[in-house]
């Protein structure tokens, strides 16, 4: 996969990042939606490096999408899945934005450089935070560190990484687990569990719900709790391992 992020640190304008093994563990890609109507993809792998796990991605969207823009990420995880950085490269038009995320003792540090500027942010990481990011993978990586069954609830402490400045906010967010069963995708049936996901904050008519497998892979959101529209559908997917099919 084309890794700009990679050839960014190897230029020396980001700090040093586990290197990704030649082959990846985990290869996908989703299909973006609009109000129902594609509008972009999602390329994606996932691959050891010497102290844990890289994910690397290209996410871009166009029409009908009201923001077109494109996203190249690299994500450091340690041997238990927990995040411990995020480089982002951000395009829209000619505009240019990379936000570069660090964890360290127990410390979550951020710098963002966008048109000539530079901005830094700092704050806690506590054991049991999560770090939600605008690819699905994410949400991979908080059901990989917790136990759901049908009506299970988790409810813990997050950091919100996103447009417009790839900074973060930081928030309460609760995973509920509502439904078990076959899930009919692109790739065929699966056996599967559906989320619904939101703020306390802002309640939970303001989330969205989506569906993923045993493995925690997403297999298909939606804008919302309707789930007659879209937002996000896994159309490739290849692994070393087989996956659990119902």
């Amino acid at each position: 996969m084309h890794d700009p992020i990679g050839q960014a640190l190897r230029q020396g304008e980001a700090p040093e990042a586990p290197k990704a093994s030649a082959s990846p563990l985990v290869t996908g890609r989703y299909a973006m939606y609009f109000s129902g109507e594609e509008c972009g993809g999602e390329r994606w792998e996932i691959a050891e490096s010497g102290d844990g796990y890289v994910i690397i991605g290209e996410q871009e969207m166009h029409a009908p999408h009201p923001l077109p823009s494109r996203q190249e990420y690299r994500a450091m995880l340690d041997t238990n899945w927990r995040p411990t950085g995020l480089d982002v490269i951000w395009t829209v038009g000619d505009r240019r934005l990379q936000a570069m995320h660090r964890a360290a003792e127990r410390m979550w540090r951020v710098r963002i450089e966008y048109g000539g500027g530079t901005h830094e942010q700092q704050g806690d990481y506590p054991d049991g935070c999560e770090v939600e990011y605008t690819t699905h993978l994410f949400n991979m990586v908080i059901l990989a560190r917790r136990d759901f069954q049908v009506g299970g609830e988790h409810d813990f402490p997050v950091l919100r990484i996103g447009p417009p400045l790839m900074a973060v906010t930081p928030e309460r967010m609760i995973y509920r687990c509502v439904e078990h069963g076959r899930h009919e995708t692109p790739l065929g049936h699966f056996n599967a569990r559906r989320y619904v996901v939101y703020l306390p904050s802002e309640g939970e008519e303001s989330g969205y719900t989506f569906w993923a497998d045993d493995d925690g892979f997403v297999l298909e959101s939606y804008e919302g709790h309707d789930r007659s529209r879209p937002w996000m559908r896994l159309v490739e997917f290849e692994s070393k391992q087989s996956r659990r099919r119902s």
